[in-house]
């Protein structure tokens, strides 16, 4: 590449952090000389941001599906992949000689070594994410540390997994040393790669390193150690800088602020620049192509605990569970997450859609026949994280919220469960209960937040994988865990998924003499809104509405279960698309798959 004249250089006037004014005052950027590029420092800061603007991750709003946590989930859950479906091998591959080109060139030209040594930590950030990505997938690929020309080799075998994440770290290491604690120009360079999130980022590494994905049988000394060491660093780190658990676990996502002490790798969004994540979530507008994300299952609410921490089974708790009424006395986290049928949810719709602060999701409750038929098969919609004030419609779906990918409380879970895993549970409790604290969950009398006391490991391990499942719920992070500890056969095969199916009785009907649902649940929202009518009240809520368990697996109803899930075991490594396989006659399809030796766990 360094021997070509010019390159094509893709420039976006709307990256995250800066603009292009002055770059297009200097340069036709349809095709820039190599040499001008790696000699101008706003040429060569662009390229990076391409880097960014195609690897940085955003809102996960499709991951949930494959997961016990929403309905979805397709071929890939039932058993049914096809050779080929897994993708991304030549994308990644792309972008690897991107940043490669980067890496090559940018320390070639005059642009001074600071500035130099920033863009190389960023840019061997993201090989190293990259290649992660691809491992995790498909485990060994072929190690391309530089930009190939037609003078190499190119039929470039599989490397081994290990091999692969040796380099994983070495990039990372290597970044570390080059990031900084925080950009000088703290408010447009906000949301790019720091040294606390390279760090943070690593210890997110190990810990699947260290889990059943990459390590089956649990035998490879010290993985866990190191996951434990590494995580412990980045916590001290990043609280020597100013990071913490936010005071709010509902509004840390609209701190947008650079002292926002949650954020610790951030992806920005603008109304120009906008994700459809908060259209996706709140109930659908006409006309809007909203979507179905993050619905939840039963499974999923009845994870949360009570309000003292408590399972909702446990008879020892200080709060009743009432399967109707199942909102009250939970874990907060659980209003903060979800909007229930009834549930004040002030949102900036358009009237009819709503007509007052209250959250209606039963059958019929819709005024336009399209609307009602995407009302959620789970009986709730997410809240989290969606900002109410947005309108609703078209604007909802250019959301400007950025896209939190590690906050701090994901990485104390992280340090948890390795803390747990090389024998300190004492503190994953300290931990948890810090967690818990947050939530507003009471601390009981042994302030262990409804923890149990004296938990074994494996007690503990499935405490921590249960914390990560309600805090982080709807943030990606639920189907990656269920792959790295390998849980798909336990968790959820064999499984139903269910949600509520919620009907309006004849003395919901009964509320205004007109026949438009529209006019009793305005008499309805009424008398709830001046404390006539209490749906927090069980019996007075039977009198409206009446709830229903329902399947929400494919083909699955009120009366069928649908058909189950069925993960197969060599889904935890997929195979290598066969036009990549034809390009490059070195590589070796991975095993389990058809013609497959490939050992992804050397």
């Amino acid at each position: 590449m360094k021997t070509k004249n010019t390159i094509i250089l893709l420039v976006m006037c709307s990256f995250f952090w800066t603009s292009c004014n002055d770059v297009l005052d200097k340069n036709n950027l349809g095709a820039v000389n190599a040499d001008t590029v790696w000699n101008d420092e706003g040429l060569a800061e662009s390229f990076l941001n391409n880097i960014y603007n195609s690897n940085l991750p955003g809102w996960p709003t499709t991951s949930a599906s494959v997961t016990d946590n929403h309905e979805g989930g397709g071929t890939l859950l039932y058993g049914e992949l096809s050779a080929g479906s897994a993708g991304g091998f030549s994308g990644d591959y792309r972008q690897i000689r991107q940043i490669n080109i980067l890496l090559e060139n940018v320390g070639a030209g005059t642009i001074d070594t600071d500035a130099q040594n920033l863009m190389i930590g960023q840019a061997l950030f993201f090989r190293a994410s990259i290649y992660f990505d691809l491992i995790s997938t498909f485990g060994g690929v072929p190690l391309i540390l530089k930009v190939l020309t037609d003078d190499d080799e190119l039929d470039i075998p599989r490397s081994k997994t290990s091999e692969c994440f040796t380099q994983i770290m070495a990039d990372l290491d290597q970044a570390i040393s080059l990031l900084p604690i925080e950009y000088a120009n703290a408010g447009s360079d906000y949301g790019r790669i720091t040294k606390g999130a390279a760090m943070a980022f690593k210890g997110r590494l190990l810990l699947h390193y260290a889990s059943e994905l990459f390590d089956p049988t649990q035998g490879a000394a010290g993985r866990w150690q190191e996951a434990y060491t590494t995580n412990k660093a980045a916590i001290t780190y990043l609280k020597a800088n100013g990071k913490d658990l936010h005071t709010s676990f509902s509004d840390l996502w609209f701190d947008e602020s650079g002292s926002n002490p949650e954020a610790i790798m951030v992806r920005r969004y603008t109304t120009d620049r906008g994700n459809n994540y908060n259209g996706g979530c709140r109930p659908f507008v006409v006309g809007t192509n909203g979507e179905y994300f993050n619905k939840g299952t039963v499974d999923l609410f009845n994870a949360f605990p009570m309000k003292d921490g408590k399972i909702i089974t446990d008879a020892t708790s200080a709060y009743t569970y009432n399967a109707t009424t199942f909102w009250l006395n939970r874990d907060p986290r659980f209003t903060a997450t979800f909007a229930y049928n009834g549930s004040v949810w002030a949102l900036n719709d358009p009237a009819p859609n709503r007509t007052s602060d209250l959250e209606w999701s039963f059958q019929g409750a819709a005024t336009e026949a399209q609307a009602d038929s995407r009302i959620t098969r789970s009986g709730l919609n997410c809240r989290k994280a969606v900002d109410g004030s947005i309108a609703g419609g078209s604007d909802a779906l250019r959301s400007p919220t950025d896209w939190i990918e590690i906050r701090f409380t994901e990485v104390l879970l992280n340090l948890a469960e390795a803390a747990n895993e090389v024998g300190n549970s004492a503190e994953a409790y300290t931990i948890l209960t810090d967690i818990r604290n947050r939530a507003g969950i009471d601390a009981g009398g042994d302030l262990l937040y409804g923890l149990q006391a004296g938990m074994s490991k494996t007690e503990m391990r499935a405490a921590v994988l249960l914390e990560r499942r309600i805090e982080l719920a709807f943030e990606g992070k639920r189907a990656g865990d269920l792959k790295r500890r390998r849980l798909y056969a336990s968790v959820m095969n064999g499984k139903i998924r269910k949600g509520y199916v919620i009907k309006k009785t004849a003395a919901f009907d009964a509320l205004n003499p007109s026949d438009k649902v529209l006019d009793d649940r305005k008499a309805l929202e009424a008398g709830v809104n001046s404390g006539a009518i209490d749906l927090n009240d069980p019996a007075v809520y039977t009198i409206y509405f009446t709830t229903i368990l329902r399947s929400v697996e494919r083909l699955g109803s009120e009366i069928a279960d649908g058909d189950v899930v069925n993960y197969l075991d060599h889904y935890y490594f997929r195979d290598i698309p066969q036009n990549d396989l034809d390009r490059n006659p070195s590589l070796i399809q991975t095993a389990g798959w058809p013609n497959g030796s490939f050992d992804p766990l050397q």
